[in-house]
């Protein structure tokens, strides 16, 4: 039977006061939540600047009205018309525009994608167990880079349904919706089978673990659908509610949010981790 709900986060929560003494370990896994950050606000201020680039409106220094001698076919004489010259600068377009944005856009996707690689491969140490502790960086990026090709083979079926879906009637207002509806089902359906593929991909390290559906989803049965949709939102619950309370801080907010990030991410992954162990198959007894 799976673990309850209040057991488990008390199990995860003692698990994670004492998994991680160093404070240099701490340390760096802030520096990389703050790497991988950063990564991200460079790659938003790039699409921002290309942005501006594009749909800027352009305030004219000075508007120039000539006069020019114009044909008119009709009476066949020579009228006077006038001819507008506007000039302008466009200060905003060259400060966020251009090479800026692809540069920084370039940068912030290297931050966000090597240390974002780093950090899963962390994650999966969480779930792998037993004691937690940095070091073989390169084994725990290659784990990360794994994870993160498993994750991104999860989301084939849901693009090609959604690139199928996108075929029918969208103007039609029911359709559309059940359209969505369907999307929506299939995403959180992909996403409760992954999180339990990546954590038997962590205890096995094996790639092929994390696409044993059959074995996945008598897991998931063994839990219950419902209920582990609960644990879902339960955690995200709790995890939201501590995050807003630290941004309520004046001032501090953020960096101490910042600093806890590490111990809300492993009380996370290591209540997750719970949830699949307690649904595993007793093992057989051996027979003397």
């Amino acid at each position: 039977m799976a673990i309850g709900i209040v057991e488990n986060l008390r199990s995860s929560y003692d698990y994670t006061n004492k998994s991680l003494n160093s404070f240099t370990d701490w340390v760096i896994l802030i520096t990389i939540t703050m790497l991988m950050l950063a990564g991200v606000v460079l790659v938003v201020l790039g699409i921002l600047g290309m942005a501006v680039t594009s749909f800027t409106t352009v305030t004219p220094d000075a508007v120039t009205v000539t006069q020019v001698p114009l044909f008119d076919p009709v009476g066949a004489t020579t009228v006077t018309g006038t001819e507008t010259t506007v000039s302008g600068s466009f200060p905003l377009a060259e400060l966020f525009g251009g090479a800026f944005s692809l540069v920084a856009m370039g940068i912030g996707a290297v931050l966000s994608l090597v240390f974002g690689i780093l950090w899963t491969g962390f994650i999966l140490r969480v779930y792998r167990g037993g004691e937690l502790k940095l070091g073989s960086w390169g084994r725990m990026f290659l784990d990360g880079l794994l994870a993160t090709i498993i994750s991104l083979l999860y989301c084939i079926p849901y693009v090609i349904i959604c690139i199928l879906l996108a075929f029918g009637p969208m103007t039609n207002p029911t359709y559309a919706l059940i359209a969505l509806i369907v999307e929506f089902i299939v995403i959180l359906i992909t996403s409760m089978v992954l999180l339990m593929g990546l954590i038997r991909f962590a205890k096995e390290q094996r790639f092929g673990a994390a696409f044993q559906i059959k074995e996945l989803f008598s897991i998931i049965g063994t839990i219950g659908w419902l209920r582990y949709l609960a644990n879902i939102i339960v955690i995200g619950i709790i995890m939201l509610v501590i995050s807003v309370i630290l941004l309520l801080i004046l001032g501090i907010g953020w960096v101490l949010l910042l600093v806890l990030v590490p111990f809300l991410s492993i009380w996370e992954a290591k209540f997750f981790a719970n949830l699949y162990e307690s649904a595993l198959p007793a093992p057989a007894a051996v027979e003397e």
